[in-house]
Order: structure tokens, then C-alpha cells, then sequence
């Protein structure tokens, strides 16, 4: 069906001189220049260019002009503001139009039906329309996997999203109090339904595991689920603080430890063979008992054990010197590794891998990271899963799979350990197999690491914490002429999609939906 302007939108004025293809200066109707905002959606009518070949853009920088109250001009009115009347005053109204694009509507010119580039520049005189009924745009489109989070502040429009572009990874970025949360919940229902699957971090136990249910999903305590023993290890070696030969000793130490607890408590996929750490974990064979190494395990906590292991670990691998070597690990574990540390590790019954089979199965997983107390720990959960969608990668091919991360700046930061290498290579390695990373943060320059953000194809944004946030982003994406004042006018719940997910691939300023709007499955 042919568009038919007049139904898209209201006539508010005409392109200006001095246009190009990506922006036209445009004067409003006088009787329009209320009804006109910055951000709002507007169509070029050229006739030069003939019918069926309509420019889509979005008004920026929109300005009131008076003639004779000039800023470079001293007058009587300034002195005698009173004189002022309705008949003397007569402002009027400029702005530019970002050119995004132009809607083809069987014109020859572009040929055929579509939303193509624009390398025209518009006639000055050629008619500018508000679009206030924007639906009728969408089939223009091409987006072969459609979901929505919200609607275009001004004009209404559902514009559709790209489901598709998923694989090239999303970040959702913003103040305090912009509504992260609650896009990303917006995005997490809209993921589930194309299709994909889930495993979403949640912080602070609160802003996704309520909605578990309602979105079809289950919530996980972060306490049960296993580190892998080499991530386990860097924790501990992190934590001691403690390099070269001594860091070595205590990540050997540290992964004996743990895949003997593990091994010990259930090992259904025969992952912990121990064949290398029989000299650390128990008395060599037919070497005489000390009363120490005849303690029973119930009667040493879970922290003296691993001292043992340490202990046992230091004495042969150090050729000479072991003694002072041996006391500073055991003074610098004491102090700097937490006993929950070790405490917790008996009650870590669930594997990575069941982890993502869960996710498989249910389509959501969240992960209740709340209960954890120590910030390496939960990096090496996090790390610990995102490594075994790899395995599952190995095996089946295609995951179609996705890590959800609220708070990134405690997991993607460049200080942020075994889960920042974790993450960096989903981004840089996961579309191939359809595994993908969405992350959430309120910075993006120092929160996140340049080898995530960089990679990042699709961001949502809202105000910024740091000013210096935006132009970080300008570098990788496409954003348009946005600049901190329209960050500055933005309310909560108000966000620009750009980037690949958008089909219009430049900055469009949405209202994200409320979260009562999720439907229950």
C-alpha cells in the first residue's frame, strides 16, 4: 500500500538553504512551532526528487529568533522591557533535521520498497512533516527477527529491533536511576521469545530474580554453584597476593584443595583426577603418620586443611628454603584469605555445566549472587559458567545463548580478574556460535574493558556518569550529532538504541516500556 504522507504526519515547514544529504536546516510554521520538539521524527517531501522518495530524520537544535532583539544588538526594549508587546515581538523558530535515511515507496530512484541511504540533499522550499503515526514506517524495515523494548518518545513508534544482531553483543548503560534494570528485564523477555537462551548475574538479588517466575525462568543460589579449580586457584593466589615462585606454590595448592572437596562431594562428570596431587593431599606411600597428618578431616576447619595442602605443596616444590617460604604463605593466607573462602567450598554441589544445561532447558537462569560476600569469588562464578558454554560449544555447535551481567563494573573492569578474561573473550569470540554478552553498568570508559566495550554492537543509553562516557562511545558506534544536552533532558526510563540492533543503525530515543507490562508464562 502506498504511504500517503498526509496520514504519517502533520505539515510543520519547509527545508531551508545550505542542506546537505545528512542535515537540512528547516524553518517552522508559526502555527507549528509549539507542536515541534527536539527528537522528534519528521519526513522530507522533495519534488524535485519526484513521488515515492521520502527523507526520515529527527530535529535537533531547535532555536527561537527574534529580528530585532539581537544578541549583538543594544536596544530601547532592553531598558524598558515593559514596552514589549505581542506586535513588536515576532520570534520564529529554526532547527536542523538529522538525516537518518529516506523511506522508498516504489520510487525509481531507489528502486522499489524499502529504507535506503540518502545521498540527496533536500531542495530548499521542499515540505518538512511531523510523523505522528509512525507504525506505518515499520514495514519499510528489514529486520528479520523483531523485538521491542519500547516506544519512540514522540511520534509512538514501536520501532522494531533486530533480534538478530544479538550475536554481536549489547550494552545498556546509564546513571543511577535511569531504569537499567528494567530495560534489560524488557530485553530479557523480548530475548526469551525469539528464541535464545539465558543466564543473568543479579548483583544485588533483587532486580531480576523476583521476575524469574514470571518471565519462565528459576533462580539459582550462587553459593551452590562450583568454580572451576583453575579459576578457584587464581582467586586464592589473588587473594594471598603473593608472585613468581610463591604464586605458583599457591595456585598448585589451591587446585588440589579444591578438586579433592569436589571429587570427595560427587564428581558425576570425572573432571578431578588427582593422580598429580597425591604428594600434596595426603602422606606419600609407606611414609611414617605424624600425629598432625592422622587428624581427622572433621576435626580441622576447611581452612587448616588447605594449610595443610600448602604446607605439603611448599616443602616439595621449593628445593631449599621451603621453611621461610612456608611461613609467609601461611602468615599472608591467614590474614588476607577469608575462611568463607574455603567454608563454602563443600556446599558447591552444582557444576557450570549443569548450570547452562538448566539454561538450555528453562531458557532463563538467574543467578542470585547476592549471598556472596567476596567480590573475587563472584568473578569466579561468573568466569566458571561463561567458560563451560565454551565446552557445550565443543560439543553441539551453535549455543544461541546468553550471559547477562548487571553491575559490569564489578565483572568486566580491567582490574576484574578471571571474569573480565572471561567476558572479553565471549565478545570477541562468541557470535560465531550465536554465544553473546549483554552488560549493564553506569560507566563505560573505566567500567568496562576496551576489549569488551569495543565489541559491543548494540548499546542503550541514557544519562551518563561521566562526561567523558559519551564521546568514549562516539568511537565505536554511530551516534549521530546526540550531545550531553539531550542526555541532559532525558527522564527515567528514557533511552537512545544505537547500533546494529536498530534498523535505522543511528541514535532513536525510546521510552522504555513499564515491567508491568511482562506477561506471565
Amino acid at each position: 500500500m502506498p504511504l500517503v504522507i498526509k496520514d504519517v504526519g502533520e505539515e510543520v515547514g519547509i527545508v531551508l538553504s545550505n542542506a546537505t544529504s545528512s542535515i537540512a536546516p528547516i524553518a517552522l510554521r508559526r502555527d507549528k512551532e509549539l507542536a515541534v520538539r527536539e527528537e522528534d521524527l519528521v519526513l522530507i517531501e522533495d519534488a524535485n526528487i519526484g513521488e515515492g522518495y521520502y527523507m526520515l530524520g529527527v530535529v535537533r537544535w531547535l532555536t527561537r529568533y527574534e529580528p530585532f532583539l539581537r544578541r549583538s544588538t543594544h536596544n530601547v526594549y532592553i531598558e524598558h522591557p515593559e514596552a514589549l508587546t505581542s506586535e513588536v515581538v515576532m520570534p520564529f523558530s529554526n532547527a536542523f533535521v538529522e538525516i537518518y535515511g529516506a523511506v522508498c515507496d516504489g520510487s525509481s530512484i531507489c528502486g522499489g520498497r524499502g529504507f535506503v541511504s540518502n545521498v540527496y540533499p533536500p531542495t530548499p522550499g521542499s515540505k518538512v512533516y511531523r510523523v505522528v503515526n509512525a507504525e506505518h514506517l515499520s514495514s519499510y524495515l528489514t529486520v528479520s527477527s523483531p523485538i521491542s523494548v519500547g516506544v519512540h518518545k514522540y511520534s509512538g513508534w514501536r520501532l522494531p529491533l533486530d533480534s538478530a544482531w544479538l550475536n554481536y553483543h549489547v550494552g545498556v548503560f546509564g546513571a543511577t536511576g535511569t531504569g537499567k534494570s528494567r530495560l534489560v528485564l524488557r530485553l530479557l523477555s523480548e530475548i526469551i521469545r525469539a528464541g535464545y537462551n539465558l543466564i543473568v548475574f543479579d548483583h544485588n538479588g533483587v532486580d531480576y530474580a523476583p521476575f524469574a517466575q514470571r518471565l519462565g525462568g528459576e533462580v539459582i543460589d550462587a553459593s551452590s554453584i562450583r568454580i572451576e579449580p583453575r579459576i578457584f586457584s587464581s582467586i586464592v593466589a589473588r587473594l594471598v597476593d603473593v608472585q613468581g615462585m610463591q604464586r605458583d606454590v599457591v595456585e598448585v595448592a589451591a587446585l588440589c584443595y579444591s578438586m579433592k572437596v569436589y571429587r570427595d562431594n560427587g564428581d558425576k562428570y570425572n573432571k578431578y583426577s588427582l593422580n598429580e596431587c597425591n604428594n600434596f593431599i595426603g602422606p606419600p606411600r609407606g611414609a611414617t603418620l605424624t600425629k598432625r597428618q592422622t587428624n581427622n578431616r572433621e576435626e580441622r576447619s576447611p581452612k587448616d586443611e588447605f594449610l595443610y595442602v600448602l604446607e605439603r605443596a611448599t616443602r616439595f616444590l621449593y628445593t631449599r628454603g621451603s621453611d621461610a617460604a612456608l611461613v609467609k604463605l601461611r602468615l599472608l593466607t591467614r590474614l588476607n584469605v577469608p575462611s568463607r573462602v574455603f567454608d563454602k567450598l563443600r556446599e558447591r554441589v552444582l557444576e557450570p555445566e549443569d548450570i547452562v544445561a538448566r539454561a538450555l532447558e528453562k531458557h532463563l537462569v538467574i543467578i542470585d549472587m547476592s549471598i556472596e560476600q567476596d567480590i573475587e569469588v563472584k568473578r569466579g562464578i561468573i568466569a566458571s559458567i561463561a567458560e563451560a558454554v565454551w565446552g557445550h560449544i565443543a560439543q553441539r555447535g551453535e549455543a544461541r545463548i546468553g550471559i547477562v551481567v548487571d553491575e559490569a563494573q564489578n565483572y568486566a573492569c580491567e582490574y576484574c580478574g578471571e571474569s573480565a578474561k572471561a567476558l572479553e573473550t565471549v565478545a570477541r569470540e562468541g557470535r560465531k556460535w550465536k554465544y553473546f554478552l549483554i552488560v549493564a553498568s553506569q560507566r563505560v570508559s573505566r567500567d568496562i574493558r576496551p576489549g569488551i566495550r569495543s565489541n559491543l554492537g548494540t548499546v542503550f543509553f541514557s544519562k551518563l556518569q561521566a562526561t567523558g562516557d559519551l564521546q568514549e562511545l562516539s568511537g565505536y558506534l554511530d551516534l549521530g550529532r546526540v550531545s550531553e544536552a539531550n542526555l541532559a533532558m532525558l527522564r527515567r526510563r528514557e533511552f537512545y538504541a544505537a547500533g546494529l540492533m536498530n534498523p535505522l543503525r543511528r541514535p532513536m530515543l525510546l521510552v522504555v516500556d513499564d515491567i508491568s507490562s511482562l506477561v506471565s508464562k
